[in-house]
């Protein structure tokens, strides 16, 4: 029984030994990796070169076509590939002159489908980087959380060791070892679900910054200052998101790609010019014959209304959401700044620095009691139980907060709670 309660004290203690072994990063260093090395970034910035490559293909000419007739004698008399003394032969050269614009509005289209790339590569930059901040604090306030259930592990250890000493010699209550026991693995059980979850996030901000090792935050104590509502109002708020939200830029951009296909396409209801250049060597009513000649389509049949009825509804479609997508970012604004209200509210708590190290000065007040016996073994419980509940709870909001401010800078497209290290 007694080694069954100390395996996962000794399991917990190698956990921190792996938790050292992970690369530390301030958050600004975590950017940088990020940046650089993030492969669904990379890919996303791929499809941005590309759309640009399309625009300058848009922007080229058509090539011209070059036919010819080479010479086989006669049905009396075949003579395969005669073009040469009395032989015949005939050529011609055709360029396609692109009518109504089409070419300009060819590149015009080109143009906003890379800005819509552009745009969807700053949408994924921003998502990622929310998931990336929210991963490094979530994970740095983790860690402090395992921090104190760790200490209080070991300090829950040494006392245990004593009391399974005093109660070999008969000086203690074996009820006083078996409450100890049952503290301790309540505890052990707090600290594994808590190591569970910083592994999950620590996994996570690992293949966000695309490294091939664990990494670790290193984040100020005094994160929680940082972040301040200051000044800005749900109006200034709003405005700055409808500015520079990407994924509202997406759509916006989507919209003005789907106006100039409309143009486009009513433009390819136009007919094209075909020129080009003939020669004829013996089959014209002179020798040498040289010739230009000039062709169009004949709209007839097809006069493209299909593409032209679709393309007016896909405007509509597009316009649509825009309007969406600005009434999605301004209830997000919204939303994000109550968060931030409501969580300002823990502002009336004491402040949290300093309640803490008082509070962890007590505890340890509280351990050294006990072991002199000058509390009773149910006061210590109580005080053990409830500093856990304590550190727990406050990390939680201090997390909280944290992303809190950081969903505001996501919903704003902005680093308006930029906090450099």
């Amino acid at each position: 029984m007694k080694r069954l309660l100390v395996l996962p004290f000794i399991f917990f203690l190698t956990l921190k030994g792996y938790s050292q072994e992970a690369r530390r990063l301030t958050l600004a260093q975590a950017e940088g990796e990020f940046l650089q090395r993030n492969f669904r970034l990379l890919a996303e910035r791929y499809r941005v070169n590309a759309a640009e490559a399309l625009v300058d293909q848009a922007k080229k000419w058509d090539n011209p076509t070059l036919s010819g007739t080479l010479g086989f004698g006669s049905l009396d008399k075949v003579q395969p590939f005669h073009i040469g003394g009395g032989g015949q032969l005939e050529g011609t050269v055709e360029q396609i002159i692109q009518m109504a614009g089409k070419r300009n509005k060819q590149v015009q289209l080109a143009r906003w489908n890379a800005a819509t790339s552009a745009a969807a590569f700053s949408e994924l930059m921003r998502t990622l980087r929310l998931e990336l901040r929210s991963s490094y604090y979530q994970l740095y306030f983790l860690q402090e959380s395992e921090k104190t259930l760790r200490d209080q592990l070991a300090n829950l250890q040494r006392i245990l060791e004593a009391y399974r000493s005093a109660d070999a010699s008969g000086s203690v209550a074996h009820a006083d070892v078996i409450r100890l026991q049952a503290l301790q693995v309540g505890i052990a059980n707090d600290y594994s679900d808590l190591r569970q979850r910083e592994m999950e996030v620590s996994l996570r901000l690992q293949l966000l910054v695309g490294s091939s090792e664990p990494v670790a935050p290193v984040a100020d104590p005094d994160v929680l200052q940082r972040y301040k509502m200051g000044f800005y109002t749900l109006q200034s708020l709003t405005d700055t998101a409808l500015a520079n939200r990407p994924d509202l830029m997406v759509a916006s951009h989507q919209l003005e790609a789907a106006k100039m296909n409309q143009r486009l396409q009513k433009a390819l209801a136009v007919p094209d010019l075909h020129l080009g250049a003939a020669y004829d060597r013996k089959g014209s009513y002179i020798d040498n014959f040289i010739g230009l000649t000039v062709g169009v389509d004949l709209p007839l049949w097809n006069r493209n209304q299909g593409n032209i009825r679709a393309s007016a509804q896909e405007v509509k479609a597009q316009s649509a959401e825009v309007d969406q997508q600005k009434l999605t970012v301004a209830a997000e604004v919204a939303n994000a700044l109550d968060k931030i209200r409501f969580l300002e509210k823990g502002t009336e708590w004491p402040d949290l620095k300093s309640f803490n190290a008082e509070y962890t000065q007590l505890i340890e007040q509280v351990a050294a009691n006990f072991r002199k016996g000058n509390i009773s073994l149910l006061q210590f419980i109580d005080y053990f139980n409830s500093y856990s509940e304590h550190i727990l709870h406050a990390n939680k909001f201090l997390s909280d907060r944290v992303l809190a401010y950081e969903e505001l800078n996501y919903t704003t497209g902005t680093q308006l709670f930029n906090t450099p290290q």
